[in-house]
C-alpha cells in the first residue's frame, strides 16, 4: 500500500496542474492531418551501401462512443534512397497506406466486457494494382475494469503479413490512471509494443504531454522482382515527446508537436516468407506534427 501512494505521489507530483478550466463536452469524432520526417542515414547489415530517410503524410478520422471505436487513416511515404543502394533491389518508391481499424465492445456489467477487434489495410507501393498490398487483423479481448483508475483488455488477434503466415498476436491495453493529471498505458498489439506516458498539465486536459517508447512496425507490398513477389516488414525502437494543445475553450481544435529518436531499424525484404535482403539505419532523429479538430 505503501508503495502505490508512492508512485501516486511522484506521478502526480509531475503532472500538477498548471491552469485550472471548466471540462470540455464530450465530442464523437476526432479528425486530424498528420506529418512526419525521419532523417537520412546510413545503412548497415547490408551488401549494398547507400543511405536511407523516411516521411509521410496523410489524414485520420476516428469515431468513438461508449462501446466502440473506429479509426480511419490514409497515409502517402516517400521513400529517400542514394548511393547504390538508390538502384538495388531494396529501393522502394513512393508509398500509399489506407487503413480501418477498430473494435465493437459487449458489456457483461461494469467490470466486465468482450471486444471484437478488426483491421483492413491496403498498404502498397503506388505503382501496384488496387488489388495488391491487402491484409488483415481479427480478434478478440476480454476487458476488465476492476477500479476507476484501472483498465486492463488481453486477447488474441491473428495478423495476416505480406509474403508471410498468418500470426497469432497477443493483444494487451492496459490503462492506469493514478490521478485526473496522469495516464500510462502499455500497447501490444504487432503494430505497436510499448508504453505510453500522458501527464495533463491543466484542469481541463486541454494540454498534455507525452513521451512513448515502444517497437513499431510497418509493412509494404513491394513491385515484383526477378524471384517474384516480395514485400518489405520495418521494425523500428522508437522513442517520442510530444505535447497536444487545444487551441480554444470549446475544445474543437488542436495542435501536436512531437520528436522523435529512433535507436534501431531494421528493413527485411522477404518472398514467400523467405527473407532475401536486409538492411539497418544508424540511429535517426526525426519530427511530427497534427492539427486536428474535435466535433
Amino acid at each position: 500500500m505503501l508503495t502505490k501512494i508512492r508512485q501516486l505521489a511522484i506521478i502526480c507530483a509531475i503532472s500538477s496542474p498548471l491552469v485550472a478550466a471548466e471540462v470540455a463536452p464530450s465530442k464523437p469524432w476526432i479528425v486530424m492531418l498528420d506529418w512526419q520526417n525521419q532523417s537520412k542515414e546510413e545503412v548497415s547489415h547490408s551488401s549494398v551501401s547507400g543511405s536511407y530517410g523516411r516521411s509521410r503524410s496523410g489524414i485520420e478520422a476516428i469515431y468513438k462512443t461508449e462501446d466502440s471505436v473506429i479509426d480511419l487513416e490514409y497515409y502517402n511515404y516517400t521513400n529517400d534512397f542514394s548511393g547504390a543502394l538508390a538502384s538495388s533491389d531494396r529501393q522502394f518508391g513512393k508509398t500509399s497506406d489506407l487503413m480501418i481499424t477498430g473494435f465493437k465492445q459487449w458489456n457483461w456489467n461494469e467490470k466486465y466486457a468482450v471486444q471484437l477487434i478488426y483491421a483492413l489495410e491496403s498498404a502498397k507501393e503506388d505503382s501496384l494494382s488496387l488489388s495488391d498490398g491487402f491484409r488483415w487483423g481479427l480478434g478478440g479481448a476480454a476487458r476488465w475494469r476492476p477500479e476507476a483508475e484501472t483498465d486492463l483488455s488481453i486477447g488474441l488477434l491473428l495478423e495476416d503479413r505480406f509474403e508471410n503466415s498468418v500470426l497469432l498476436i497477443p493483444y494487451i491495453k492496459l490503462i492506469w490512471s493514478p490521478c485526473r493529471y496522469a495516464e500510462v498505458e502499455l500497447r501490444v498489439n504487432g503494430l505497436q509494443n510499448g508504453l505510453i506516458v500522458r501527464s495533463f498539465l491543466t484542469e481541463d486536459k486541454s494540454t498534455t504531454m507525452d513521451f512513448t517508447f515502444a517497437y513499431e512496425t510497418l509493412g509494404f507490398q513491394l513491385v515484383d522482382a526477378a524471384y517474384g513477389s516480395r514485400a518489405v516488414a520495418i521494425g523500428e525502437a522508437v522513442a517520442r515527446v510530444g505535447i497536444t494543445q487545444f487551441l480554444e475553450s470549446s475544445g474543437t481544435w488542436f495542435v501536436r508537436g512531437a520528436l522523435e529518436w529512433t535507436p534501431f531499424s531494421r528493413y527485411t525484404y522477404s518472398h514467400d516468407g523467405e527473407t532475401q535482403a536486409v538492411f539497418q539505419t544508424s540511429s535517426r532523429v526525426g519530427l511530427a506534427a497534427r492539427v486536428g479538430a474535435r466535433f
